[in-house]
């Protein structure tokens, strides 16, 4: 019985699709195959290519396979075009000329990794006026200040990396930010190098999700959002002055680990007054979140403002996932009581502890608090053993406390050892301790 070839039967136009899944580099690999599959990957409606996929000046057969690509398919649109770009030295020109030739060949995934020393290569204007433009990643490519506005009427997805090398970094961001009517997802990782403007605004009627990454952008700088659709924010290692934040009734989950740009003792000092209102006013502002993953950096700037007097209260936050350090640990009682209907608790245990004396019992441990997990425990640690004991002690409704050590693997009688140290006393009856 003969084999049939089901997929060599398929029509070209879905083979192309098929194929503009695989790199280019595996797409010219099956024209191999058949008479049929010869010249089929010429055909594919995008590009995914490295310059060191080519023998060595890579700049030479890189260039030149894009040329010749984009020359047999030029009277076609591509869909996608991922292009990861090293040091082409004598061929960036040609290169920035052939991306902007991708653009107007109505592109809708555009995604251009740069890693070059010089950083001298702006993209074509016309990538800010682009009408198919969907999905765009930009690592380490220059972006110059639009000429004549910035109007991307499709663009749901944009990821920004070192993008903007010049003084007018922050001005660049905003004006794309605000020339996508339908943006969705936006990623900001140390956008830009120099700051002569102290304020990026993160203004959108659509976004939904937000991630920011800046690194120290120094002293005065800050970032106002306003996005009321917003669903998700993280932003992690970020060191400035201020996160200025309305209209986020929407937002669902927050994941922070940043620091504001403050001596921690300065918030106790009286003519430091304005540090205190501005995590006031962010803490207002995420104050619907449901879902919270935080860091260490953000919990102590909240440990030295809870000296100041109570935290404000997140009634919806019902999923809390936090990294204490070890001098912000006494913390949690207290950060515990602002949250009166929290169900999920994740805590990373810090290494290094000091003694804890935890007095309070909050309302959520009473009432609502199910399932525990403490993470980074070590064997036989007692401040560790300390805190099981204080939950099995004081959560009523507890179904669940699982604990996971660090950088240990568990004998079975280590674990039965490890039981006897946990107190008898379990407040809710039903609960299972499970060691990970």
């Amino acid at each position: 019985m003969e084999e049939c070839d089901f997929i060599s039967e398929l029509p070209d136009s879905l083979l192309t699709q098929i194929l503009l899944n695989l790199t280019t580099k595996d797409s010219v690999k099956t024209s191999v195959l058949s008479k049929r599959w010869r010249n089929l990957w010429l055909n594919v409606p995008g590009l995914e290519l490295c310059s060191l996929d080519f023998p060595y000046p890579y700049d030479k057969g890189f260039a030149g396979f894009m040329g010749r690509f984009m020359e047999f398919n030029c009277g076609s649109h591509l869909q996608k075009f991922k292009i990861m770009y090293f040091e082409c030295n004598g061929y960036r020109d040609r290169f920035m000329d052939l991306i902007g030739t991708v653009v107007d060949r109505g592109i809708q995934h555009f995604e251009v990794f740069m890693n070059t020393s010089k950083r001298d290569d702006f993209l074509r204007q016309n990538i800010y006026k682009s009408k198919t433009l969907v999905f765009l990643k930009l690592y380490k490519v220059e972006l110059k200040n639009p000429e004549s506005g910035v109007f991307l009427p499709c663009l749901k997805i944009m990821h920004l990396c070192k993008v903007c090398d010049g003084e007018d970094g922050p001005l660049v961001v905003e004006k794309l930010i605000s020339g996508c009517p339908v943006l969705e997802d936006l990623k900001l990782v140390m956008p830009f190098d120099i700051l002569t403007q102290k304020v990026l605004r993160v203004s959108s009627q659509t976004l939904k999700s937000l991630r920011l990454n800046f690194g120290n952008c120094g002293e005065d700088f800050s970032v106002q959002i306003d996005a009321p659709r917003l669903k998700y924010m993280g932003c992690y290692e970020c060191l400035f002055d201020s996160i200025k934040v309305k209209n986020l009734s929407s937002l669902f989950t927050l994941d922070i680990n940043t620091k504001y740009n403050v001596d921690y003792g300065s918030l106790l000092a009286p003519e430091y007054l304005r540090n205190r209102d501005i995590i006031s006013d962010f803490l207002t502002g995420i104050s619907s979140v449901r879902h919270m993953i935080i860091g260490y950096s953000t919990l102590k700037v909240l440990y030295c403002y809870s000296k100041l007097g109570s935290i404000l209260q997140f009634h919806n936050l019902y999923y809390l996932q936090a990294s204490f350090s070890s001098s912000s640990l006494q913390l949690l009682p207290t950060f515990l009581e602002s949250c009166p209907n929290l169900k999920n608790l994740i805590l990373e245990f810090p290494i290094k502890q000091e003694n804890i004396d935890f007095q309070k019992v909050p309302q959520c441990l009473i009432s609502t608090l199910e399932y525990i997990k403490i993470q980074e425990l070590i064997l036989k640690e007692k401040s560790g053993i300390k805190l099981v004991n204080y939950f099995l002690e004081n959560s009523a409704v507890l179904k669940k406390l699982t604990l996971s050590f660090k950088y240990y693997s568990m004998k079975k009688q280590d674990l039965e050892s490890y039981k006897k140290l946990l107190t008898s006393t379990k407040l809710s009856p039903t609960c299972q301790v499970i060691i990970d």
